[in-house]
């Protein structure tokens, strides 16, 4: 573990430091407890592009004026009904599904396969952010707070406040920590606590670098035992052994001798579980071999997020965070977003070679984890000029997993649409809070978990949706 590692990772430490719990954060939380994986999309991505209403040739229905304001996506004219029927017919699947009928891109044969399994709710017409600006959006879709300002990054996030009520954990396999998995600051000092995060960006190096493992005698080098960095490592080692015995106990030091040891001993339980647990090559082949995704970054991640589950009882984790950037589809939003929706919903891709092989290891996990997918807004209705979308307000959010009542919630082809389909700049109107979509993930964690988290009083909920049946008790 390099030095910037150890320094992330001493949050999670003063946990153990905090609770006096061994080598173990929560005794109560085994593999398979009740999980939720949010994965943020940065960038605004338009799922209007991936579930598609059906190209119709009637002039005045909602497939055909759809299919005409995107006509410069797919480099044809609005009034080119052939090449837009054929455009629908060579990219999209069509389905039918809690009767609605709509055509699903053909690189996300998993995501459809799901969708008929019913184990995918789309939840359609839901807004978040006040306004159209990326950061500020992010930080109110974070937070869970529409209070939250333009420069407000010192607060919690709703999926940090999520396990400080479950006495749990939130594990980022992201390069950095975002603000979701901030948990809140109950003395009031600052806007944030992080002693619930782990970061594990990095599964397979979790612990404190040891000089004598067998990877390092095996490696060959003659002079191993002698770098710099193997020296280091014994020196520590030995001067925390020694000063374990010397260091009374009532000392304000002590701290630092028990700090160490936990850490230590911390690593060594993960080391060992997923020493005996080799990454599959599948999944390896996502960011390094014949398989590897556009996005060699989610792949990692994958990987990541599978380590850990596989070590989810000694991580104590019930909130994992995952990200794909690059979803701001201004220009050819055909070519630029496809390849990474494939990633992450084609079939052998992202979540379809984590799931496959998170099913083999144990069935628990799968029948008990829940992805939530979203973006910080949306896309405008008509494509612009330049063959893509701009900025708008509302969006879908997709909910995925063995525990989900599948379909759609919300109508994702409104009537209402129709005519402003044609007009520039229009949004898709935020009739669900997507604070509220959230917030009955959480109940299905745990009775009443949502209110906790998120304030909903004003969080509206589209008429006759019933955002209860979203999960299975």
């Amino acid at each position: 573990m390099q030095r910037r590692e150890f320094i992330k990772l001493s949050g999670a430490t003063a946990l153990f430091l905090a609770f006096g719990v061994g080598t173990s954060l929560h005794a109560a939380t085994s593999i398979g407890a009740r999980t939720v994986v949010n994965i943020m999309l940065d960038g605004g991505p338009d799922f209007k592009h991936l579930i598609v209403p059906p190209f119709s040739s009637d002039a005045n229905s909602y497939g055909a004026a759809y299919w005409r304001a995107r006509a410069s996506i797919f480099r044809t004219t609005a009034g080119d009904s052939a090449k837009l029927r054929q455009a629908y017919r060579d990219n999209y699947d069509e389905v039918t599904f809690d009767g609605v009928r709509f055509g699903i891109l053909k690189s996300c044969a998993w995501l459809k396969n799901e969708i008929r399994k019913g184990n995918v709710a789309v939840v359609s017409n839901v807004v978040a952010s006040t306004n159209r600006d990326h950061y500020h959006s992010k930080l109110i879709l974070e937070s869970g707070s529409l209070r939250t300002g333009p420069n407000t990054t010192e607060v919690s996030g709703w999926g940090g406040r999520s396990v400080g009520e479950l006495d749990a954990n939130a594990v980022a396999v992201t390069r950095g920590v975002r603000l979701v998995c901030n948990g809140e600051d109950l003395s009031g000092r600052k806007g944030y606590d992080n002693t619930r995060v782990i970061s594990n960006f990095d599964s397979r190096d979790m612990g404190l670098y040891n000089y004598d493992t067998q990877a390092d005698l095996d490696s060959g080098s003659r002079s191993y035992k002698w770098s710099v960095q193997a020296l280091m490592s014994r020196s520590l080692k030995s001067y925390y052994q020694a000063k374990a015995n010397e260091i009374p106990e009532q000392s304000p030091y002590r701290k630092f001798i028990k700090h160490e040891q936990k850490l230590r001993q911390f690593g060594e339980r993960v080391g060992a579980r997923l020493k005996a647990r080799p990454v599959p090559s599948a999944i390896t082949a996502l960011y390094q071999g014949g398989n590897t995704l556009k996005s060699t970054y989610f792949g990692q991640q994958i990987r990541n997020l599978y380590d850990s589950f596989v070590t989810q009882d000694i991580l104590a984790m019930r909130f994992a965070s995952m990200e794909y950037t690059g979803w701001d589809s201004h220009r050819d939003q055909h070519r630029k977003i496809e390849p990474m929706f494939s990633d992450i919903f084609g079939t052998s891709k992202g979540l379809h070679t984590l799931v496959s092989h998170l099913d083999a290891y144990n069935k628990a996990i799968t029948n008990n984890t829940v992805f939530v997918i979203s973006g910080e807004f949306g896309r405008q209705l008509k494509s612009n000029g330049d063959h893509g979308t701009d900025h708008g307000r509302g969006n879908s959010v997709l909910v995925i997993g063995k525990s989900v009542n599948g379909g759609f919630y919300g109508d994702p082809f409104p009537s209402d649409e129709t005519a402003r389909l044609e007009i520039k700049n229009e949004d898709i109107h935020g009739k669900t809070s997507m604070f509220q979509v959230y917030a009955r993930v959480l109940n299905w964690q745990q009775s009443g978990l949502g209110s906790q988290v998120f304030d909903l009083s004003n969080q509206p909920v589209e008429a006759g949706v019933n955002l209860s049946a979203l999960l299975k008790a």
